[in-house]
C-alpha cells in the first residue's frame, strides 16, 4: 500500500464511519457498538499511520492523529462514553507494552553500557525535576489558575509539576524502536534509562506527594512508613512479577500456548487481579495497598527474557503481534486528547514543554561527559526522552485526587505539555535513531 492508496484509504473508511454514525441509515445511533466504531477506527489509523511511514514521520503520529480526529473534540465518532466503555484496551495494550519493555532489557545490553545508564538516570532525575521545579516556582504568578497562592503551596505546585516531568513514555520509545527496527549503543541506552526512570519515578512520586501533602495541609511531619510501605509494594511486586514469568516459561514449555494469547491474557488478569485486590483492602481493612500491575509485568517479560531460553523468540513473536496492539493503544490516547484543556492551558504547558527540554539537554550533555561517552552519542540522548504518556497521565489522576483545589489545575497544564511532548517525542527519537546510524528503515 503506497502514500497514495493509503490516504484514498483512509478518506473511504472515514466516509463510511461519517454516513453510519452521523446518518440513520443503518439504524439509530444510539444502537451502534462502540466495538463497530473502534473496529473502523483501527482501520482508519492504520492507513493513516502507514501515510505517515512514506512522508518519514514515525507511525505512532499518525495513529494519535487519527484518534484526535474521530474523538469527542472533532467529528465526535467516539463519545466519552465510549471512550469509558473501551477503557480495557488500554489495560492490555499496557501490561503487553509492559511486557515488551522488561523483555528488551537484557543484563548483558545494561552491563555494557552500565556507566552511561546510571550517569543518565541520576542526572536525568535530578536536573529535570530541579531544573523545572524551580522555574516553575518562579514562574507561577504567571498562571492564573493559582491566584493568591501561600509559599508553602507554591512549592507543592512546583514539585509536582517537576516530577511528573522526569516521568517517561516506554510505550513510544518501544514503538519507535521496533518501528525502525533499530539496534546498537544509543538504541539499548535510551531504552533501558527510559525503563529504569519508569521504575525510579513511581517512587520518587511517593516521596513527593507525601512531602507536598505535609507543605499543604501542615498537620506534622512526612510519614516515613508510607516510604516503607511504598518500597515493600515495589518489592513484592518485582518478586510477583519474577514467579509470574516463571508461569509463562512453564506454559510456554509444557502446554506449547502462543507468547502474545500467554502475555495478553495474563497481563489483563494481572491488572484486573490488583484492582480488585485494592478495593477489597480499602472497603474491608482500610488499606491503600497497591502492587503496581506494570511494574509486575515488566518484571515477568525481564525474566523470560534474562533466565530462559526463550528471550529471542519472546521477543520476535511479540513484535509480530504489536502493530494492533500499538494501534489501538495510540488510537485511544489520541481519542483521550482533551481540546478543551489544551485551548486554556496551551501557553503555560509549552513554557514547561520547552524547559524541559533545555535541562533534558543539560542533563545528557553532563552525563555523557561525566561518563566518558563519545559527543556524537550524548549530543543526542535528550532527543530519546522527550516522550511522555501513561505513567505521566496515571500520575496526574492522582494528583487531581488527592489535591483537588491546585491538582486540577496542574493535570489541566500538564496534560497540555504531554501532548505536546507525545507528538514531538517520536519524531525526535526517529529522527536520533536515523542520525545514529541504527535505525534499519528509512
Amino acid at each position: 500500500m503506497n502514500a497514495l492508496h493509503s490516504l484514498i484509504s483512509f478518506i473511504i473508511v472515514t466516509g463510511v464511519m461519517l454516513t453510519i454514525v452521523k446518518t440513520n441509515l443503518f439504524g439509530p445511533v444510539s444502537t451502534i457498538s462502540s466495538t463497530l466504531i473502534l473496529g473502523f477506527m483501527l482501520l482508519a489509523s492504520y492507513c493513516i499511520g502507514n501515510f505517515m511511514k512514506y512522508i518519514r514521520l514515525p507511525q505512532i503520529i499518525g495513529y494519535i492523529i487519527s484518534g484526535l480526529v474521530f474523538g469527542p473534540y472533532f467529528l465526535e465518532l467516539i463519545d466519552k462514553t465510549a471512550l469509558t466503555d473501551l477503557s480495557f484496551i488500554n489495560s492490555l495494550a499496557l501490561a503487553f507494552i509492559a511486557f515488551c519493555a522488561g523483555s528488551e532489557l537484557r543484563i548483558s545490553n545494561i552491563f555494557n553500557n552500565l556507566k552511561s545508564i546510571y550517569m543518565l538516570v541520576i542526572s536525568q532525575t535530578i536536573v529535570v525535576f530541579t531544573g523545572v521545579s524551580i522555574i516553575v516556582f518562579f514562574l507561577i504568578d504567571l498562571i492564573k489558575v493559582f491566584p493568591d497562592i501561600d509559599l508553602a503551596a507554591r512549592i507543592a505546585v512546583s514539585m509536582m509539576i517537576g516530577i511528573i516531568s522526569v516521568a517517561r513514555s516506554p510505550s513510544s520509545t518501544i514503538a519507535i524502536i521496533n518501528e525502525t527496527k533499530a539496534k546498537g549503543q544509543y538504541t539499548n541506552i535510551v531504552l533501558s534509562v527510559t525503563i529504569v526512570i519508569d521504575v525510579v519515578i513511581i517512587v520518587l512520586f511517593g516521596i513527593v506527594i507525601s512531602v507536598c501533602q505535609v507543605l499543604i495541609s501542615t498537620k506534622g511531619p512526612v510519614n516515613w512508613l508510607f516510604f516503607l510501605a511504598l518500597l515493600f509494594e515495589i518489592i513484592i511486586a518485582l518478586v510477583l512479577g519474577f514467579l509470574l514469568g516463571k508461569i509463562i516459561v512453564f506454559l510456554i514449555e509444557y502446554l506449547k500456548v502462543e507468547f502474545p494469547i500467554v502475555v495478553i491474557c495474563t497481563g489483563f488478569m494481572v491488572i484486573q487481579f490488583n484492582h480488585l485486590l485494592g478495593n477489597y483492602l480499602k472497603e474491608t481493612h482500610n488499606l491503600a495497598v497497591n502492587f503496581e500491575p506494570l511494574l509486575i509485568c515488566m518484571s515477568a517479560g525481564f525474566m523470560v527474557q534474562n533466565y530462559s531460553n526463550h528471550g529471542k523468540i519472546f521477543l520476535m513473536k511479540m513484535d509480530k503481534a504489536s502493530l494492533l496492539i500499538y494501534i489501538a493503544f495510540f488510537t485511544m490516547i489520541g481519542a483521550s486528547i482533551n481540546i478543551e484543556v489544551m485551548k486554556n492551558s496551551w501557553m503555560i504547558g509549552l513554557a514547561i514543554v520547552l524547559v524541559r527540554f533545555l535541562m533534558l539537554y543539560f542533563a545528557s550533555f553532563l552525563s555523557g561527559k561525566l561518563a566518558g561517552d563519545k559527543p556524537e552519542i550524548y549530543n543526542r540522548y535528550w532527543l530519546g526522552f522527550i516522550t511522555q504518556a501513561g505513567v505521566s497521565l496515571g500520575l496526574l489522576t492522582e494528583i487531581a485526587r488527592r489535591f483537588p483545589e491546585i491538582g486540577v489545575p496542574i493535570q489541566s497544564i500538564l496534560i497540555a505539555a504531554i501532548t505536546v511532548n507525545q507528538f514531538i517525542g517520536p519524531v525526535a527519537l526517529k529522527y536520533a535513531l536515523q542520525k545514529s546510524g541504527e535505525s534499519q528503515s528509512q
